[in-house]
């Protein structure tokens, strides 16, 4: 056995010594080709750069995970999940860098990482598997090198040590596009646009135990979390890459690669698809189905012609693949928004950016708008990217302009403070900010999920980041708590921040539990995520509640005493209850019990 490791490293030694020799060899005929001829006649190479290293996956309900994974940026603790997506063109000659750079944080091990491109028949020596070729250690990099020779799905994962890497998140898909343009293959049918659906579940105890340096049962596997593209829903409803758009009449291509350990059975509501390729392969004959099973490591392309205009869901049929953390609705589930032919979006408040705004409907801007007016009413537009955004109508400077990350857009934390007449404190020593207004106080602190709203505790999905060397907040978060409505526009990518000007009390993303009562005639309370704003929400008897419905889904405010009940609320649908008698008000929403939420009443003072 020794024999053999020594031969072993004296292999993996000769490596770059044969890789000379080669070019050598190689450099006289380079030269010969070196003119213009030669430049036009060499094939195209695609080039990437890839870090391994760790970072944190932040899921629907706030639950943080820590992952390893891979990165486009040379710096530890930028990990995505799941990896960058990589795209190549049928024939290109194919170079991935892989510089293991390490965890940062600290008490990790530091261990060796490789690239498997899953599905793709590379050689031995690119194949990335470390008893065969080489592992790359902290500190080293390895450039591995191919021929993309067939279109198709594929993905690429670490292969050391499996069973933990790929759970932990280094995978991400690898696509090869058709020589021709926009087909499902060289060759092959055409579609008008295409998604990428990467799925994989998620067992925090694994996790866990490894961000602890503890050991944990392999064979003791429960997932608690499903994922497309990294998101959950009801997050895979926010962002364009895990939200299928389209029109009557267009075809769609829906690339599914099942990158985890579970089988995954996805449906598809209103329309059926032919399952056209699978495994990077075109099937000698597309076979038409609503329902298709990917096992582990299987890929499949669907095709999809739309027929009729509305939302449909596009789902697990592993009923808790839809579940976050056992709760329902989550997990593999999206929506299909069709428009009618030449039309807009058929579900019209659906409609979600990359900045994390969604349209609030007509009855959200009403609300707004009638908001108490103690300071001058304000328009505020802007978009990820520009450089200033215009407050009724005039341009003011943005420096560093918003930034859209992972759904969400950050804007510096003084502009969109100041803008709603709030006091903005900056805690240097602590890394945090503190917006005060009249009634709300609240605080965040620089990459740290946890928020205080009103002095209770609250979870960001992403929280306030240095982007630009500028500390950045999340906009909708702080502006809502602020009272404000905000509404993205889909065709332009313009966000719109409506602020009545009044001191507003919307209920807050974190309504605190045993705060003083709210002085305040009018609440309103928004519905969106799958849960009521305010939690516990504490009035005086006479206050008239509004809550908005700001998801894609119905809702209701069912009281479990009967003693109201909104009926049904469409998206951006409102509803009003004035509550004339002190006690406690538990509701719930009939189609999602799940949403739990209580108001307390108290007399007048």
């Amino acid at each position: 056995m020794r024999e053999f490791l020594t031969r072993k490293k004296d292999i993996f030694r000769l490596i770059p010594i044969a890789l000379l020799a080669a070019c050598m060899a190689g450099f006289p005929l380079l030269l010969a080709g070196a003119g213009p001829a030669g430049a036009e006649e060499a094939a195209p190479v695609k080039r990437f750069h890839l870090y391994a290293t760790d970072g944190y996956l932040t899921l629907p309900d706030g639950k943080q995970v820590y992952i390893w994974g891979f990165s486009l940026q040379n710096a530890q603790g930028t990990a995505v999940y799941p990896a960058p997506k990589l795209e190549v063109t049928e024939g290109d000659t194919v170079e991935v860098v892989l510089t293991n750079i390490g965890p940062k944080k600290e008490g990790i091990r530091r261990l060796a990482h490789t690239i498997h491109f899953h599905g793709l028949d590379t050689d031995q020596a690119n194949d990335g598997v470390p008893h065969t070729s080489v592992p790359i250690q902290v500190g080293e990099s390895f450039t591995y090198r191919f021929t993309a020779t067939h279109a198709g799905t594929y993905f690429y994962h670490c292969h050391v040590d499996t069973v933990e890497h790929l759970q932990m998140g280094m995978f991400g898909a690898f696509i090869v596009k058709a020589k021709d343009g926009a087909k499902a293959w060289t060759g092959g049918p055409a579609y008008d646009k295409e998604y990428t659906f990467v799925l994989n579940e998620i067992d925090p105890v694994w996790h866990e135990a490894v961000e602890a340096g503890e050991s944990y049962d392999r064979t003791d596997f429960h997932p608690r979390y499903w994922t497309i593209n990294g998101k959950a829903y009801p997050d895979t409803e926010k962002n364009p890459d895990s939200m299928i758009e389209g029109k009557v009449g267009e075809t769609v291509l829906i690339r599914l690669i099942n990158a985890g350990y579970e089988p995954h059975s996805f449906h598809m509501h209103g329309h059926h698809f032919q399952v056209a390729a699978s495994d990077g392969r075109p099937l000698p004959e597309p076979v038409e189905k609503d329902t298709v099973l990917l096992g582990p490591g299987e890929r499949y392309d669907l095709l999809v012609t739309f027929t009729q205009s509305g939302m449909y869901p596009f789902h697990s049929h592993n009923i808790v693949d839809n579940t976050n953390d056992g709760v329902y609705p989550g997990g593999l589930h999206t929506m299909i928004d069709i428009a009618p032919a030449g039309g807009s979006a058929a579900g019209g408040t659906h409609h979600h950016a990359a900045g994390g705004a969604s349209a609030p409907g007509p009855a959200a801007a009403s609300a707004a708008a009638s908001a108490p007016a103690a300071a001058a009413a304000k328009t505020i537009t802007l978009k990820a990217g520009e450089p200033a955004a215009v407050v009724n109508g005039e341009q003011v400077p943005l420096n560093p302009p918003p930034a859209a990350v992972s759904g969400t857009t950050f804007v510096p934390l003084r502009f969109i403070g100041e803008q709603m007449s709030a006091g903005v404190e900056w805690m240097a020593e602590e890394r945090s900010v503190v917006y005060t207004t009249r009634n709300a106080r609240i605080q965040l602190w620089v990459d740290r999920a946890e928020v205080l709203v009103n002095g209770k505790e609250a979870r960001l999905n992403q929280p306030p980041r240095i982007i630009g060397g500028a500390t950045m907040v999340p906009l909708r978060f702080v502006s809502e708590n602020l009272g404000a409505s905000v509404d993205y526009d889909a065709a332009t990518g313009e966000i719109t921040i409506r602020y009545g000007g009044g001191e507003n009390v919307s209920g807050g993303n974190a309504e605190p539990a045993g705060a003083s009562p709210v002085d305040a005639n009018e609440v309103t309370v928004l519905i969106q995520n799958s849960a009521y704003s305010a939690k516990e929400l504490r009035i005086r008897k006479g206050t008239t509640v509004t809550w908005i419905n700001k998801d894609g889904m119905i809702h209701t405010v069912t009281d479990l005493g009967n003693r109201f009940d909104s009926g049904s609320m469409p998206a951006g649908g409102t509803w009003s209850y004035t509550f004339g008698e002190t006690g406690t008000f538990t509701y719930y929403c009939t189609t999602h019990p799940g949403m739990i939420a209580k108001v307390i009443v108290v007399e007048n003072e």
